[in-house]
């Protein structure tokens, strides 16, 4: 009886433990009225400030300004060298607009303007990859109204589609 109980026991703790889930989440929309694509980026507050931390020495928990001169550049430096956008398969480079953060998550806002005629998209996004083993980022990409929605992971950070 004593085995089972303890069984039973084990079983409920090894069964409840928390998992803790990476995941980042990115809605590429294209806006035809400015000609131009607009990223959003939602990242796990804790998770972006471990990673700027522990690349840069930089507490994202004490430095609260995001927009300041030094964090805007270092979040633009870590965003521009993770995320890229192929259109016909020429690399365009997005331009890091600023932040906002709420209770758990931090926004990133970024926008490539003057968009080309294109008939294919691809997309790298390897954020949190080099911290986290994990990691899946969530893309939704939309062109007016065709969706399209992908999960990149370490082992698959690109994708492209045809339009």
């Amino acid at each position: 009886m004593k085995k089972f109980s303890l069984f039973i026991i084990l079983f409920f703790l090894v069964a409840f433990v928390s998992h803790k889930y990476y995941v980042s989440t990115s809605f590429y929309e294209f806006k035809n009225d400015s000609g131009s694509l607009q990223l959003t980026m939602k990242i796990f507050k804790d998770d972006f400030t471990n990673l700027i931390k522990k690349r840069e020495g930089i507490d994202l928990g004490i430095n609260k300004n995001l927009n300041s001169s030094e964090i805007k550049s270092k979040i633009n430096e870590y965003l521009l060298s993770n995320i890229d956008i192929f259109f016909d398969n020429i690399n365009y480079e997005l331009n890091y607009l600023g932040a906002e953060e709420n209770d758990e998550m931090f926004t990133f806002f970024l926008e490539i303007e003057n968009l080309p005629i294109f008939k294919s998209i691809t997309l790298k996004n390897s954020i949190l990859f080099d911290l986290f083993d994990d990691q899946q980022n969530i893309i939704h990409l939309k062109k007016g109204n065709k969706k399209r929605s992908f999960i990149l992971r370490k082992d698959s950070p690109i994708n492209t589609f045809e339009f």
